[in-house]
């Protein structure tokens, strides 16, 4: 049994690598999804990691959800509710527009599946802590992605009568329920947990959270790998098709939003356009109880490059806005 002494020194040293983590978490997490590609021997393993995990990743989102920032928030609703009606709304409806106009609803039903989890999906609930640590107004993306949270359920269902139900056989309804169990379940945890450490104590372990998210993130990437690494090099032409996809998908709508948006507010443009651009397709691939096609998991696999790698491409675009707008 480890002395007094020991496990003062274990829990100090735990402390201290959680604080680092979170200091560092941009570079952290851009090079976790690396480390995470060249681990298939457990990828597999921790696959059933990865509904766990993103109940996980949303509760200790919740934990520090400020009821006060974002009622202040909504005292001037309309950008963070424009942002969510285009966000959750309009953008998925030009996709499937875009998808029926071009045929693609006519081919591998995979492809429908991927299209509605990249362009349906709200955003990543870590979006608000990249916006805080850009210097932007992380009290607007808090907002957004909360809201987003709330009507995914609806919205979701929608989207999956318009797009799958031919193809896919997915109950709109079932989709909606479970994901609406999910998002309760990990907000009452995260409100529970918020009461009882007091907001004080949350505030002050900002770093240490960030730190538990690097890890859960970390253990995401390698359950989300499950595959690639053979399916890279046994199809290596379509490894890179995918690759391409995956980050021409965030580019496109990152750029549409921002230029959409921009016009009224550079800041708020890149908020929004932040979270249009980097989704959380976890979520779907839970709420649609973890099978779906390959080619649709492959391309939740392959989409978790751009995700764990935009806040790193993007700090210095959010660096220049906050100078040329402060």
């Amino acid at each position: 049994m480890p002395s007094p002494t020991t496990a003062i020194g274990s829990l100090k040293l735990i402390i201290t690598l959680l604080r680092f983590l979170g200091r560092n978490s941009t570079n952290v997490i851009a090079v976790s999804i690396f480390l995470g590609l060249f681990l298939p021997s457990i990828a597999q393993a921790l696959r059933m990691f990865l509904t766990p995990a993103i109940f996980i990743l949303l509760t200790l989102s919740f934990v520090r959800v400020d009821n006060v920032t974002i009622v202040n928030q909504l005292k001037r609703p309309l950008p963070a509710v424009a942002a969510v009606l285009w966000q959750m709304l309009v953008l998925p409806a030009l996709a499937i527009s875009a998808c029926l106009m071009l045929g693609l609803d006519q081919i591998d039903p995979g492809v429908l599946t991927a299209l509605f989890m990249v362009t349906a999906a709200p955003p990543v609930m870590s979006t608000p802590i990249f916006i805080w640590m850009f210097g932007l107004n992380g009290a607007l993306a808090l907002t957004i992605s909360t809201l987003s949270l709330m009507i995914a359920p609806f919205s979701t269902a929608l989207f999956a009568y318009l797009l799958l139900p031919e193809t896919l056989q997915v109950d709109p309804i079932s989709l909606a329920a479970n994901l609406a169990v999910f998002l309760v379940g990990s907000a009452g945890l995260g409100r529970f947990i918020n009461v009882i450490l007091g907001a004080k104590h949350i505030a002050a372990a900002t770093d240490h959270i960030n730190g538990i998210n690097c890890i859960v993130l970390f253990l995401f990437a390698i359950a989300a790998m499950d595959g690639v690494a053979e399916f890279t090099a046994s199809e290596p032409l379509r490894a890179v098709q995918l690759f391409i996809s995956v980050f021409a998908i965030a580019a496109l709508q990152f750029l549409v939003t921002f230029l959409i948006f921009s016009s009224a507010d550079r800041k708020t443009a890149f908020i929004t356009a932040y979270g249009a651009g980097s989704r959380n397709l976890g979520l779907m691939v839970a709420a649609l109880g973890g099978t779906i096609p390959e080619i649709a998991w492959l391309f939740f696999a392959f989409a978790q490059f751009p995700i764990y790698l935009l806040p790193w491409i993007l700090r210095p675009v959010a660096m220049h806005i906050v100078k040329a707008h402060p």
